[in-house]
């Protein structure tokens, strides 16, 4: 049943996404281990995004709320099955403070669905209960298709009704000072269950008891967990972590809109889907680091001709039924590199970079256009995938055709990363690059992060290197100055960070983010460049001006220059 909300005036959302776990590679993890800083000296934020707001009509209408939203619906699917991550839910009935409330019946099509208990086992024995504070910082961050259930774990029935009773207390206060219309929006949106959480029928009480995380049901039916409370913003120095939040469970609610809106987008791209790796278990329990391979099979070079848009579509599964203490705890690095055409045992040509999450899973589709040339020839190409860690991978290749004014047909490689230290800048020499006299546009491809953890600055994690590329003389410089942005990759949820992770997720780091892909950076430098003639290429970096003092840094780095016609 599609249900109908009356709203008089619907003024702007106030809903927004904003953003150490114990996780920072170990000193024995290998060069590869994703490093963080114990301590950053920033300085706290209310953790709101306001340009995250969502809008809807400002008519007085009645409309079915995923018109109201401008969301698209799914169909509920009567037939759910199983109780596990990812298992499409089954239709369930829990008893509230306003009678009964059935899923099926309640069903728009676009809202997700949180299941916060007041105790849940990543939020145990802390003093200050969840339910006891936060509120109003939940309800300002949560995206207005959210729908909240409250579930409690005391004994009885007297005893669920009076915590319930407190958490509604603490919501209506915060909901009198909205304005009328949003409050009765809200209202219908927090469920207050008077059953005790365990005891509940289905799949609601089995995933109270285990894993007892807490619960959501995204906008394909599906469930998911919710994951780490912790917040940046309340170290506890006593027992050495951060106290948790309970407005932390609306970037889970954020990353579900992020998800169907991605695959909205991909339903619509028809793209052709090259698989490269299927849900293949890559484990390497020596942790020296392990490179997968697998071939793809690509279209011929004609049909590889009509493709402007190149993406990697990458998910890292864990093995087993759940993600804390399932999924590899710690944030490394993972590579897909391209095998020499003529030589498939040689796999140096980089094709992605990703960044693992802290005991989580993740899926990242992400635009690598540029590096189309690389695969202009098609065929049959080796494909290696590199991990530390053991998981269930699953990687393809989308190609499609957007219809772009042009498309990347010639690539030159530039300059590679290494050991961030006084000596960097020596190892690079200008590159002469022969511009296609039919060249009619020409960039500057990166993809650059910063890791290691060193005195001075924290480098390059948690410091802001500068990247010098010189074209002809003319200086194009790419920096991070995220770095010193506390919740920089929790304000990421809503383009792809893996939110509530359980590790220092949400920091801003130089050029990545735990759980997200490093991007391919695209630079427009055709004005520097002569078409038919030879542009010189330099590179140098620094750190506050100057070569970097000290060694244990490293920047991981590819660069080339893309040409299209």
């Amino acid at each position: 049943m599609k249900k109908l909300v009356v709203i008089l005036i619907v003024l702007p959302a106030l809903a927004a996404c904003s953003g150490k776990s114990k996780g920072a590679g170990d000193a024995d993890a290998g060069d590869d281990a994703v490093d963080d800083a114990a301590e950053l000296d920033v300085e706290d934020e209310d953790g709101v995004d306001d340009d995250a707001l969502d809008v809807v009509d400002e008519e007085a209408v009645t409309l079915p709320v995923c018109e109201q939203l401008g969301l698209p619906e799914r169909e509920f699917d009567p037939d759910g099955w199983g109780y596990g991550l990812y298992s499409v839910a089954q239709d369930f009935t829990v008893q509230t403070t306003e009678g009964p409330w059935t899923l099926s019946e309640n069903w728009t099509g676009c809202d997700v669905y949180l299941f916060i208990q007041d105790e849940p086992r990543q939020a145990e024995d802390w003093p200050v209960p969840l339910w006891n504070r936060d509120v109003d910082v939940l309800i300002a961050r949560a995206p207005r298709n959210v729908h909240f259930f409250f579930l409690s774990y005391e004994p009885t029935f007297e005893t669920v009704t009076a915590a319930l009773d407190a958490l509604k207390t603490s919501v209506d206060a915060t909901l009198s000072a909205y304005p009328e219309e949003d409050r009765l929006w809200w209202e219908g949106r927090f469920h207050y269950v008077t059953e005790q959480a365990r005891r509940i029928p289905g799949w609601v009480g089995t995933v109270m008891v285990n894993p007892a995380w807490g619960a959501g049901l995204d906008r394909f039916q599906r469930i998911r967990y919710i994951g780490s409370y912790a917040d940046y913003r309340r170290y506890d120095a006593g027992r050495g972590w951060f106290q948790p939040n309970i407005s932390m469970a609306a970037n889970e609610a954020i990353y579900y809109n992020f998800e169907a809106e991605r695959e909205e987008r991909l339903e619509a791209e028809s793209a052709t889907v090259i698989p490269v790796f299927e849900e293949v278990v890559m484990s390497d329990p020596g942790w020296a680091g392990t490179r997968f391979h697998a071939d793809a099979a690509l279209p011929d070079a004609t049909v590889m001709a009509g493709f402007d848009t190149m993406e990697l579509d990458l998910y890292m599964g864990c093995s087993g039924d759940g993600e804390y203490g399932t999924c590899p705890a710690w944030d490394y690095d993972v590579f897909a590199y391209l095998c020499d055409e003529g030589d498939p045992d040689t796999c140096d040509t980089w094709l992605g970079h990703w960044i693992t999450t802290y005991h989580r899973e993740g899926r990242w589709v992400h635009d690598v256009s540029g590096l189309l040339p690389l695969l202009a020839s098609g065929g049959s190409r080796r494909i290696a995938f590199y991990t530390q860690q053991e998981y269930v991978v699953s990687l393809s290749i989308r190609l499609s055709n957007q219809g772009k004014a042009e498309r990347p047909e010639d690539i030159f490689p530039l300059f590679s990363g290494g050991v961030f230290d006084a000596a960097y800048n020596d190892a690079y020499s200008p590159i002469t690059v022969s511009i296609p006299a039919e060249a009619r546009k020409v960039e500057l491809a990166t993809v650059i992060s910063g890791h290691g953890g060193v005195d001075p600055g924290n480098c390059a994690e948690f410091c802001n290197t500068t990247h010098h590329f010189f074209v002809d003389g003319t200086e194009n410089v790419l920096d991070f100055p995220q770095i010193g942005v506390q919740d920089d990759c929790m304000s990421k949820v809503n383009i792809g960070t893996v939110p509530n992770q359980y590790g220092t997720w949400w920091y801003g780091r130089s050029g990545w983010c735990p759980g997200l892909e490093v991007p391919l950076v695209m630079t427009d430098i055709t004005s520097q460049v002569a078409a038919g003639s030879d542009a010189v290429f330099d590179y140098e970096a620094y750190y506050l001006g100057d070569p970097y003092p000290s060694s244990g840094a490293r920047i991981r780095m590819r660069s080339w220059v893309v040409v299209s016609y």
